[in-house]
């Protein structure tokens, strides 16, 4: 049996280096976001080697995982992906989201 075609929604925040004349200045990132459609196996590729939204995730559809910041050296702009359950998928394909993130080794139990 092939799973169906999942939508995650894919945001990609790039924040600006802060500059050097002010000290506790944290500008605001620029967002965009992307709806990918993927397989469960894809799926969980995507998701391994990255960070649960919480320290014991569950894989509720509320969750998230996040990449490790990319920091341009040329620039100094760091660039954070996350990953999003999207709410267009069916309700019950909701179990699909928890079953890989337990396959890519983020749920323990």
């Amino acid at each position: 049996m092939r799973t169906p075609e999942l939508e995650i929604i894919r945001i990609e925040t790039v924040y600006p280096a802060p500059r050097a004349d002010e000290d506790d200045y944290c500008p605001d990132g620029e967002a965009t976001d992307e709806e990918l459609f993927l397989s469960f196996r894809e799926l969980v590729e995507l998701l391994r080697h990255n960070t649960p939204s919480c320290s014991h995730p569950t894989g509720a559809t509320f969750e998230w995982v996040t990449t490790e910041p990319y920091i341009d050296f040329r620039t100094g702009d760091t660039t954070e992906v996350s990953l999003h359950w999207s709410g267009n998928n069916p309700p019950h394909r909701a179990r699909y989201w928890r079953l890989a993130m337990r396959a890519a080794g983020l749920i323990r139990n």
